[in-house]
């Protein structure tokens, strides 16, 4: 009877993990996911990095450029090599490197847009990375956020939609390949795309685990006083006369404070049903919003709000779509009739040559 209880029992786990490895392969082969996710992304990246790029301009030579040399020896701790050494090198002149930080800016654009994102996607990536390791200490999480996403997005189809790709490929069809000899296979792109979108969203659990773990060890966060100090950095308020109507609400800064901790910590699991995902991910976005406001960080907050566009599904942005062209569409006006449709023709006694012929005399009588 024992035997035959654990025989039952190994039947059901093998049964229970073929049924998860085929679901896996499922996942994995059949179709590209989240695709309208991963342009959201990339459009909100791409706005991430012109607009860090753009409110640095100024003081480009003093953070990066010729007039960096005060951060030695922290210019070469990191020891980065080939080839994030290719493009910024660290010698350049002070024309040069304004040429090259305009170049930089110009494949973020192209990027944003989504023009030959295959190319652009790993040609931002050095630029980018190359650009941060002149100066580490001007980097914040946001950006080591961008260039860990950077490198998976690498082998992610991002510009399957709202791109110039998608409008190009729109125009011109898909090419005909009936014709070929030999056809490069779907599925070793699908699976790379998939992968790629299982690390992304890897990556964020572990942002935002992490960040709750370390909340969760600290007596201010488990006393529910957790907001109340960022709020007070100074040289973090933007607006301080709203930093303060923030932090001496009592209730507000409680409830800030247990909400936010709960949301990263159990994020993943959250993800799991559509309700409690839908919570998680409007709470995210206003926590992300309030940090960007509140905390003067909002490329930083763009950065992760960007992640989080992955675990939308594609048929809630199409609905969206669908939604904004209605809005888009004039309504007709119901006191003026429809004008007629000049396909149709018209009657001959409405036809104004007949009109001349019936009303001018007739010659010859």
């Amino acid at each position: 009877m024992i035997v035959g209880l654990v025989g039952d029992a190994f039947r059901v786990v093998l049964s229970v993990l073929n049924r998860t490895v085929t679901d896996g392969e499922r996942w994995l082969f059949l179709g590209k996911k989240a695709t309208y996710g991963l342009a959201v992304m990339r459009i909100c990246m791409g706005v991430a990095i012109l607009g860090s790029l753009t409110v640095n301009f100024l003081d480009r030579y003093y953070v990066w450029g010729p007039g960096s040399q005060w951060l030695q020896p922290w210019r070469v701790i990191d020891g980065w090599g080939f080839p994030f050494t290719v493009f910024f090198t660290g010698s350049e002149s002070t024309v040069e490197f304004t040429v090259k930080y305009l170049c930089l800016g110009v494949v973020a654009a192209l990027f944003m847009f989504g023009w030959r994102v295959r190319v652009i996607t790993p040609l931002l990536l050095l630029m980018l990375a190359g650009l941060m390791r002149l100066n580490p200490i001007a980097t914040d999480a946001g950006d080591n956020l961008i260039r860990i996403l950077l490198l998976f997005m690498c082998f992610a189809d991002t510009g399957a939609h709202l791109s110039l790709d998608a409008r190009r490929r729109a125009e011109r069809g898909e090419p005909a390949r009936a014709g070929l000899r030999w056809q490069w296979p779907a599925w070793p792109g699908v699976l790379f795309h998939n992968i790629a979108l299982v690390a992304i969203a890897g990556q964020v659990f572990v942002v935002y685990l992490v960040s709750g773990l370390s909340k969760v060890r600290g007596s201010m966060w488990q006393e529910g006083v957790g907001l109340y100090y960022p709020l007070r950095i100074g040289q973090y308020e933007a607006w301080p006369a709203l930093n303060e109507l923030v932090y001496t609400s009592g209730l507000f800064v409680t409830i800030g404070s247990y909400v936010t901790v709960f949301v990263q910590v159990f994020f993943p699991l959250l993800l799991l049903r559509r309700g409690t995902r839908i919570v998680a991910l409007i709470l995210v976005f206003f926590m992300h919003v309030g940090i960007a406001v509140t905390m003067a960080l909002p490329w930083f907050s763009l950065a992760i709000l960007a992640a989080d566009a992955i675990f939308i599904r594609n048929d809630t942005y199409r609905a969206v779509g669908r939604w904004l062209r209605r809005a888009r569409r004039p309504e007709p006006d119901e006191h003026y009739a429809p004008l007629p449709d000049p396909a149709v023709t018209e009657p001959e006694q409405l036809r104004p040559e007949s009109v001349k012929n019936r009303t001018q005399p007739a010659t010859g009588q």
